[in-house]
């Protein structure tokens, strides 16, 4: 849904850009200009040429608007694609420590995917995923095939390398346990052995 109206605040103050482009370019008629035309058609030409001479006419100054209209359209231009690329600028692609209240020790989670949504696998352990990202909110969940257990996350970026939130882990479908999370972007690790995650000490045995 944001991306939609996204795309159709971008596609208004595109059309809206274009159009103060080409009313900038129009003539702006002189003020007073027919009613100096009447005035000479009715005066002798001598008369109108002395008038001249004696600097009554007077040129209209150029109008600012079309350079203000122009400025207008331009930073509102800008302030929409600041304001797409803040929202997509967020990229949980990588490697993740992860810290959470139930699990207590660090989990360290590989995702791989787009920027939008992907998988996930925890390193040293057989556990498996899958991601969305929307802006900053992030979700993501992980267990492991076969296993009666699932550890959903829930939360948002802090920044480009933080992420943090609550979690809930499930067994045999219902909530056993809650808390909260921090994540934390680091260089890629490799693992020493596959488990599952729920063979810990603080969690029930399979």
């Amino acid at each position: 849904m944001i991306k939609k109206q996204q795309k159709w605040i971008a596609l208004l103050v595109t059309c809206t850009f274009i159009w103060l482009l080409q009313v900038s370019t129009m003539p702006v008629a002189a003020a007073g200009a027919p009613e100096q035309i009447s005035a000479a058609s009715t005066e002798q030409a001598p008369d109108f040429i002395e008038e001249e001479d004696d600097g009554g006419y007077q040129a209209k100054k150029s109008s600012i608007l079309p350079i203000v209209l122009i400025g207008v359209g331009v930073a509102a231009a800008a302030a929409v694609l600041f304001l797409v690329v803040l929202k997509t600028s967020y990229d949980i692609t990588g490697t993740w420590t992860v810290t959470d209240t139930v699990i207590n020790d660090p989990t360290t989670i590989v995702f791989s995917g787009s920027k939008k949504s992907g998988t996930l696998d925890l390193t040293d352990f057989l556990d498996t995923g899958t991601y969305t990202v929307d802006g900053k909110k992030v979700h993501f969940e992980f267990n492991t095939p076969g296993h009666n257990y699932n550890f959903v996350f829930d939360g948002q970026f802090d920044s480009k390398d933080k992420m943090s939130g609550t979690m809930k882990y499930y067994w045999n479908g219902a909530v056993d346990a809650e808390g909260t999370w921090t994540g934390t972007r680091i260089a890629t690790a490799t693992g020493s052995g596959k488990l599952s995650t729920a063979m810990r000490s603080a969690r029930k045995p399979q």
